[in-house]
């Protein structure tokens, strides 16, 4: 499931593969139509002929900034096209030549001057595809209301603690919320949270500041960590596609997805797995008193 490093993988590629080039053709799922918005039609109008200029990630999204070509008689530059993508559960963006078979479960499919073609691949389609006018994405609520991103921002202990201090909620349950730290999500919780020796059940507002500190490490290190196994599977600046652990590729992780298995740190302990806001925890009771 695509987290901030995930999502910060498939900026870097999309970087390397799309800056620079103009879109050629375009291509979607009909099938997919809650993806796009506006109309998947009058998105892919609009892309047609625009160059991508820049390439952001914040938190889980993407922002593309494509430069139109110029319209009319004049000539005149047309106001810079921006591209709001989110991957969703299973999205993911993958590289091929045009004329090669598409991926599986393709959604959109993006050809590019350069004789590539990018690939939008979501199994589930939760993900997103907007246009927004004029690259305004400051004007998007959704994500205007996200919190610092604990890779391009840092992780500030003090406002981390404060905001914590607020809530009664597990501190798994309060790392889910977006505004909290934009990109952790439920893998990095439960990673985090094993680094720094806490039990995820805790209220939030219980943790210490020496705690808070502990955590923000755990975070830091638990991202950076996932960012070297994706560029050693070679789905970071190579030709392989980025995996996903849900999609039965091997388990990087410490404790995420490894219930039953003995804990790395404490060996005569096994890691468990509770439900937490309907989503899966994993943890060593031992470990994380």
């Amino acid at each position: 499931m695509p987290e901030l490093p995930e999502v910060e993988v498939a900026a870097r590629n999309l970087r390397r593969w799309g800056v620079g080039h103009r879109v050629r053709s375009t291509a979607a799922d009909p099938r997919a139509a809650r993806i796009f918005r506006p109309a998947a039609a009058r998105v892919l109008a609009r892309l047609r002929g625009a160059r991508v200029e820049e390439v952001r990630r914040v938190g889980k999204n993407l922002l593309l900034t494509l430069k139109p070509p110029a319209a009319g008689r004049s000539r005149a530059a047309a106001p810079p096209l921006g591209i709001w993508s989110h991957l969703g559960m299973t999205g993911k963006w993958v590289r091929r030549r045009d004329g090669d078979p598409a991926p599986a479960s393709r959604r959109l499919s993006l050809s590019l001057d350069d004789g590539s073609r990018l690939d939008y691949v979501d199994m589930r389609m939760f993900g997103r595809f907007r246009l927004i006018p004029g690259a305004r994405f400051q004007d998007v609520p959704d994500l205007a209301a996200l919190g610092p991103d604990p890779l391009t921002d840092g992780v500030d202990v003090g406002r981390l603690f404060d905001r914590l201090q607020r809530l009664r909620l597990p501190i798994k349950v309060a790392l889910l919320d977006q505004t909290v730290l934009a990109g952790v999500g439920n893998i990095q919780a439960s990673e985090s949270l094993y680094r720094a020796k806490i039990d995820p059940r805790r209220p939030a507002r219980s943790l210490s500041r020496p705690e808070v500190k502990r955590l923000a490490a755990g975070i830091r290190a638990s991202i950076a960590f996932t960012l070297k196994s994706f560029a050693k599977a070679g789905a970071d600046g190579e030709d392989a596609d980025i995996a996903y652990v849900e999609e039965n590729a091997p388990n990087p992780f410490l404790v995420y997805g490894r219930a039953g298995e003995r804990c790395p740190r404490f060996k005569h302990a096994d890691i468990v797995r509770i439900v937490q806001a309907q989503r899966g925890t994993y943890f060593c009771p031992k470990c994380q008193k």
